[in-house]
Parts: C-alpha cells; sequence; structure tokens
C-alpha cells in the first residue's frame, strides 16, 4: 500500500487500496460468492477503473465497500454482510496507516482525502452524498425538502442551529424520530476554533526562531467538565469516539503540511501547541485545517498571520536569568567524573609522596646510626691505643707478672711427675 499512495491519491482510489490490503486479502472466500456479489455489482456506482481487475478478493471486497458507502447493505446476503462488517473492523487501522502515511511525506490533499475516506465508512456516505444524510431519519425524499424553499439548509450546521420550528422537512416523521434528531443535534460536536502565534519569552519574531501556536478547540455543545459520547454511526459494527487532526499548511495552493497533529480528547475544551521553524522573513500567512474523522460537514479552518524580521531588524538584548547563571557555575557530569578521577590521582600522588618521605627518613635514620656506630668504635680504638702506649719498665714488669704463674704451674707439673716415680 506504501508504494501505491502518492500526491495525487484522492477519495475515489481509497475503497480499492483497503480492499488490497493484507487484511482484506486473508478474508476466506466462498464459492457461492460470485451469485451473490451480482446484484451488488448491478447497482454500485464505480468511480474508477479497477486497478486489479483479475484479482477475485480484491475486486470482490471493492464492490463491497463501495456498496456500503453507497448504503446498499439490502442487495448483501448474510454471509456478504458479514464480510462488509469485517472489512469495516479492519478499516480503522488500515485507514489510519494512509492518514499518517500522507501526513509523514506532508502531503496535505491526500491526507485530507485519507481522512475524509475515513469518515466515509464510519457514516456509509458516498462521494456525492450530502453530509445532512447523517442525521437520524433522513433519506433522499426528506434530504429534497430540506435543501429547498426557505429556511433551506445545504450543510448540516446550517439544519442543526435552527429551531426545530425551523426545520424543513420533518413534517411526516414521527415523535420518537423528531426525539432522535434533536438528540443528535445536541451530540454532535459544535467546535470553536481559535489560534495565537507567539516565540516564548520574546515580543517578536525573528528568522531562526522556534514559532509556537496555540490551538484551542471548544465544543460550544458542552458544558464545563463535560466529555462528548461516541459516534452516532448506526452503519458502523464498533463503538468508536471523534478524533480530530490538526493540519498547519501554507495558504498556497499547493499547500504542504508544516506540522500536524492527532487530537483524540473528547473533553469540552481542548488546547495544543503546534511549533515550527521560522525559515524565511516577511509577511506569512498559514491556515490552521480541523478535520474530523468521524462526521462530515463540521471541518473548521482559520488563518494566522505574522511577520517574520531578519536578524539584524530585531533589537533583542540577551537578559540571563541569575539561576541559569548559577547552573553555570554546577559542574557537568563529565566536570565530575574527571574531577574525581583527578582527586583520587592526587591522593595517590600524595600518599606514594609520604611513603617516599617516609622511606628517605629511614635511610637517613639508618645512615646516622652507622655513623654514630662508627663513632663510638673509633673512640673506644683511640682509648685502646692511648691506655696500650705506656713506660717499657711497666711493660717489662707486667709481661715478668704474666710468666710467673706459668713457672708456678711447670713446678706443680714436674713435682708430680717425681712423686708418681718413686711410687
Amino acid at each position: 500500500m506504501e508504494h501505491q499512495i502518492n500526491s495525487g491519491t484522492r477519495v475515489k482510489n481509497c475503497p480499492e487500496l483497503m480492499a488490497a490490503s493484507a487484511e482484506s486479502r486473508d478474508m476466506p472466500t466462498r464459492e457461492s460468492d460470485n451469485a451473490a456479489m451480482k446484484a451488488i455489482s448491478q447497482q454500485v456506482e464505480m468511480h474508477k477503473k479497477l486497478q486489479w481487475p483479475h484479482h477475485p478478493v480484491i475486486t470482490k471486497h471493492t464492490y463491497l465497500i463501495w456498496a456500503h458507502m453507497q448504503r446498499l447493505h439490502h442487495l448483501m446476503t448474510p454471509e456478504l454482510r458479514k464480510d462488509c462488517e469485517q472489512l469495516l473492523k479492519h478499516s480503522l487501522r488500515i485507514s489510519q496507516a494512509m492518514v499518517e502515511l500522507a501526513c509523514y511525506r506532508d502531503w496535505f490533499f491526500t491526507a485530507q482525502a485519507m481522512i475524509e475516506f475515513r469518515r466515509a465508512l464510519v457514516q456509509g456516505l458516498d462521494l456525492r452524498t450530502p453530509p445532512l444524510m447523517q442525521i437520524p431519519h433522513f433519506d433522499e425524499e426528506v434530504l429534497k425538502h430540506c435543501t429547498r424553499g426557505k429556511n433551506s439548509a445545504s450543510t448540516i450546521n446550517d439544519f442543526l442551529n435552527k429551531s426545530p420550528e425551523q426545520r424543513k422537512g420533518l413534517a411526516k416523521m414521527e415523535p420518537q424520530q423528531l426525539l432522535d434528531i434533536d438528540a443528535f443535534a445536541a451530540h454532535l460536536s459544535d467546535i470553536e476554533l481559535q489560534a495565537t502565534v507567539e516565540v516564548e519569552d520574546e515580543t517578536n519574531i525573528v528568522v531562526g526562531d522556534i514559532v509556537t501556536v496555540t490551538v484551542s478547540m471548544r465544543r460550544k455543545n458542552l458544558k464545563e467538565n463535560e466529555a462528548v459520547g461516541p459516534v452516532h454511526a448506526p452503519l458502523f459494527p464498533d463503538m468508536k469516539f471523534e478524533e480530530w487532526w490538526l493540519f498547519l499548511t501554507e495558504g498556497t495552493p499547493m499547500s504542504k503540511i508544516i506540522t500536524f497533529e492527532r487530537i483524540r480528547d473528547t473533553d469540552q475544551l481542548i488546547e495544543n501547541k503546534m511549533r515550527f521553524q521560522v525559515t524565511r522573513p516577511g509577511k506569512r500567512k498559514m491556515e490552521i485545517h480541523a478535520m474530523c474523522d468521524s462526521y462530515a460537514g463540521i471541518d473548521k479552518k482559520i488563518e494566522i498571520l505574522f511577520t517574520a524580521l531578519e536578524e539584524s531588524e530585531s533589537n533583542r538584548q540577551i537578559f540571563i536569568h541569575k539561576e541559569d547563571e548559577d547552573l553555570d557555575l554546577i559542574p557537568t557530569l563529565f566536570q565530575q567524573m574527571m574531577g574525581d578521577l583527578n582527586g583520587q590521582d592526587e591522593e595517590s600522588e600524595d600518599e606514594a609522596d609520604a611513603a617516599a618521605s617516609k622511606e628517605k627518613e629511614k635511610v637517613k635514620a639508618k645512615t646516622n646510626g652507622k655513623s654514630s656506630g662508627k663513632a663510638e668504635t673509633n673512640g673506644r680504638k683511640t682509648a685502646a691505643n692511648g691506655a696500650g702506649k705506656k713506660p717499657s719498665s711497666e711493660a717489662g714488669s707486667s709481661a715478668k707478672e704474666e710468666t710467673e704463674p706459668q713457672e708456678e704451674d711447670d713446678d706443680d707439673d714436674n713435682s708430680s711427675d717425681m712423686s708418681s716415680d718413686s711410687d
């Protein structure tokens, strides 16, 4: 599907594109489908020649989708009706992907066509079906009376904004049918769209600025703290809540999407901020489109005007808050990490210096100890040498005294030897 959607894709292309999706092609077929499809193929108005006419499943489901949009359900057999409902259940995801694909490629008219196709499936509307057909109990006969003569209404808002007495075409309706129409009128979203353009904290807009467009959507039919309920869609098999798409575009024939938002909020008041960058100076005119994916005829559009200045034309004074200045003093995470590493290195260096100084002190202490030991040894040697230098007479007498005990010992030994001999 991605390769089949381009900037020229419109609503008439969408039924066959959805029929060619994987979800559609995976649905089972029956032998009786060919006979059952004859009545539908004869009554359905095809707005475009088939692109894949020789693919049975795609052809069958394309006819079923067109038949649903043209409200030809009475021509469907029970089996075909189940197939149609199964296709419609898949359609929400498929059409959502189609819208997003166009948005991401900035194709505004393609995105607009995808949303129109999505709500045509929800309400059962053909390409030329008036939005008034969404009102309960409306048919071709009622539509003729409603759109002709005095107090006629050509749009759904024109009809619902009139008082019940002024609404045309309701003369033959029963009281319960009139109550259903009144309930629908109170339930349908009546949107008031407003927008402001600014650059936050600035008084003018300069090229390069990020502009903020604050879009306000208020449902005038709701009171404060109220929320809108499910969509009135009797021909759709599942319950659904309305969604809105906001598009900011240039006001030119070849409009491209500048930015977009998908709104799923059901509250009475919705505010959304859309941002974009100004790329060129001068007067600018842009458009904001609010498109509903569930009802036709209630879309809104407003214009926004602003002037973008050159940077040289603006006299902006740069004001720095005190808090921002204080933030500059706070170290970044990288600086904090580097500071911790430097602190660890400094601590390790201090520890190494302390260990080295202690080692030096030990070496110095050992050196001093050895020096003092040598001094004491030298002192003792000097004292010993001084004592050894005596007069010669004293030395001789001391030597004589030392030899005398030895002589006495020798005499004792001799005397013992002699006594033993006499024995």
